[in-house]
C-alpha cells in the first residue's frame, strides 16, 4: 500500500486539536526507565536499493520441491479461483463489517462460509471463524465450563501440542482446571465434575478414532460432560463420517488446509461449531440472514453475539474481538471450487499416498512404523537416525518429516511424516530414496 507521510504543519494541527504540544505528550503514561531513545537503525535507502535489498533477503529462503512435514500446518492443492477472489480489493481492504448497510457483500460471504462449514460437519450451526485452531478449541473449553458450571475439563493425550499450551493459557486466566489423560484411562478419570473432554481425531499422530465409541462411553459415565472434537486438517471431513454424526457437542478446526497458504506458520482460520442449544454460548461472531418490517428484500446482519463488546462484560462468554474474515473467504472458495466430489477426491488421495508410503516404508529395515490404529495423512515412524533421515532429505530437496523429539524429547528417532496430494510419485520414489540412504548411512557405522 502507498504511504503518505505527515508533514511537520500538519503534524502540529493535528496534536492542536487533540490539546497536546508534543508527540511525546502522547506518551506520558509510559514509564520514562521504559522509553527507548533512539533506535540504532542504518540511514535510509533509496526504493531501488530497498527493492535490491529484499531481492537479495528473499534469495536465502530455501524452497524445497516437496514436503513431507504437516503437524498442524499443511500443503494441500489450493485452486486458482481462491486467489483470484480474495485478492478483489472489496475483500481484501474490508474491514470490521459492524455497519450492516455498507456492509451487506462481506456479510453474505461471512454468511455463506458458515453455512458450508455447518454442511461440511454436519453441525447446527458455526460462527464466522476464530482466529485459528488452537485459540478456537481453548475458547471450546471456557465454553464448556460456562454451560456446565463446572471447572474442571480433561484434554487426552493425542491433541497438538502447541494447542494444549494455548488452552493451558486459556484455562489458567480462567480458573479451569485441566488434566490431560491417556485415552485407555479415561473412564477413571470421569466424574460428575467433569466439564468437557477435549480430543483431536485423526490427532496429532494421525490416529483416528472411533469418534461415536469414544462420545458414547464419554456420556454414559458423566451425562453433562461436553464432547469437543478438534482436528488440524480437516480435509480429512471428505471421507470421514462428520462430527455432527458422532454425539459430538462442539466441533473446531484449523482451517488452513482449506485454500490458505502455509507461508510461514499463518495465518490461520479457526472452525467453530456446535449444537443448536449452544448457539446463545457460542465465542466471535454469528451473521444472520433476516428480511425487511416492511417488505421482502433480505439482507444479512451481526446477530447473537455473546462478547463483552455487545453485552454486559459480566455476563460475556468471550472476548474475542474479530474474526479471519479473509481467510474465512478463502475456505469458502476453496469448498465451493472442490464441490463434495472434488474434496473426497483429496481426503481419497490423502490417505491411500500416506499408506502407500507406510506400506513401503515397513519394507525397509530399521523402520518401524508405531501407529496401532488407522491414520489419515500423517504417521509415526521409528527411524535408525532422524538426523541422517533428514540430512538426506535436504540432499533431495525435500522438506523432510518433524522429529517428534521437539515436543516429547523421550521419542529420539521418531518422525511424524506427512503425504498429502500434492506428493508426487516422482517425490514419493525420492523421500523412499532418502529413507534408504539414511538406514545405510547407519549400517555403514556398524
Amino acid at each position: 500500500m502507498d504511504f503518505i507521510p505527515h508533514d511537520e504543519k500538519t503534524i502540529a494541527e493535528m496534536l492542536n486539536i487533540i490539546g497536546v504540544t508534543n508527540i511525546e505528550d502522547l506518551f506520558k503514561d509510559i514509564p520514562k526507565d521504559l522509553i527507548i531513545n533512539g533506535l540504532n537503525l542504518p540511514e535510509g535507502l533509496s526504493e531501488p536499493d530497498v527493492l535490491k535489498n529484499l531481492q537479495e533477503l528473499g534469495k536465502k529462503n530455501k524452497i524445497y520441491s516437496d514436503s513431507f512435514l504437516g503437524a498442524g500446518c499443511y500443503f494441500h492443492y489450493i485452486p486458482s479461483l481462491v486467489d483470484f477472489v480474495i485478492s478483489r480489493s472489496e475483500f481484501y481492504t474490508s474491514y470490521t463489517p459492524y455497519q450492516a448497510e455498507a456492509s451487506q457483500g462481506y456479510l453474505q460471504a461471512i454468511y455463506e462460509y458458515q453455512s458450508a462449514i455447518s454442511r461440511l460437519t454436519q453441525m447446527d450451526v458455526a460462527n464466522a471463524s476464530m482466529y485459528d485452531g488452537s485459540t478456537a478449541l481453548a475458547e471450546s473449553a471456557i465454553m464448556a465450563s460456562i454451560i456446565t458450571g463446572k471447572n474442571q475439563v480433561i484434554v487426552l493425550e493425542g491433541v497438538h501440542p502447541e494447542y494444549v499450551e494455548v488452552v493451558k493459557t486459556y484455562c489458567w486466566g480462567q480458573k479451569i482446571a485441566l488434566k490431560i489423560v491417556p485415552v485407555e484411562k479415561l473412564e477413571d478419570e470421569l466424574n460428575q465434575e467433569i466439564a468437557a473432554v477435549l480430543f483431536q481425531s485423526p490427532n496429532f499422530f494421525g490416529d483416528i478414532e472411533d469418534v461415536l465409541i469414544l462420545a458414547k462411553n464419554i456420556k454414559k459415565k458423566s451425562p453433562k460432560c461436553l464432547v469437543i472434537q478438534c482436528m488440524t486438517d480437516p480435509t480429512c471431513l471428505g471421507i470421514l463420517k462428520p462430527p455432527g454424526e458422532t454425539k459430538v457437542d462442539i466441533f473446531v478446526a484449523e482451517g488452513q488446509s482449506f485454500g490458505i497458504s502455509p507461508s510461514f506458520g499463518g495465518p490461520g482460520l479457526g472452525i467453530f461449531t456446535a449444537k443448536r442449544e449452544f448457539l446463545r454460548k457460542i465465542p466471535g461472531r454469528l451473521v444472520g440472514k433476516t428480511k425487511e418490517i416492511n417488505g421482502e428484500r433480505e439482507g444479512f446482519l451481526l446477530t447473537l453475539q455473546a462478547r463483552e463488546q455487545h453485552i454486559r462484560r459480566e455476563k460475556a462468554s468471550s472476548n474475542i474481538c474479530t474474526n479471519q474474515a479473509l481467510c474465512s473467504l478463502s475456505a469458502l472458495v476453496y469448498l465451493v471450487s472442490l464441490g463434495r466430489t472434488g474434496l473426497r477426491e483429496v481426503a481419497t488421495q490423502n490417505i491411500q499416498k500416506a499408506h502407500y508410503v507406510k506400506n513401503k516404508l515397513k519394507e525397509i529395515p530399521g523402520y518401524e512404523i508405531l501407529n496401532t490404529k488407522p491414520t489419515y495423512n500423517e504417521f509415526i515412524v521409528k527411524c535408525p537416525n532422524i538426523d541422517s533421515l533428514i540430512q538426506e532429505c535436504k540432499k533431495l530437496n525435500l522438506l523432510p518429516p518433524l522429529p517428534l523429539s521437539k515436543y516429547y524429547p523421550e521419542r529420539k528417532d521418531v518422525a511424524l511424516v506427512c503425504v498429502t496430494e500434492l506428493n508426487s510419485q516422482e517425490s514419493i520414489e525420492k523421500f523412499i530414496k532418502a529413507l534408504e540412504l539414511a538406514n545405510s548411512n547407519e549400517e555403514g557405522k556398524v
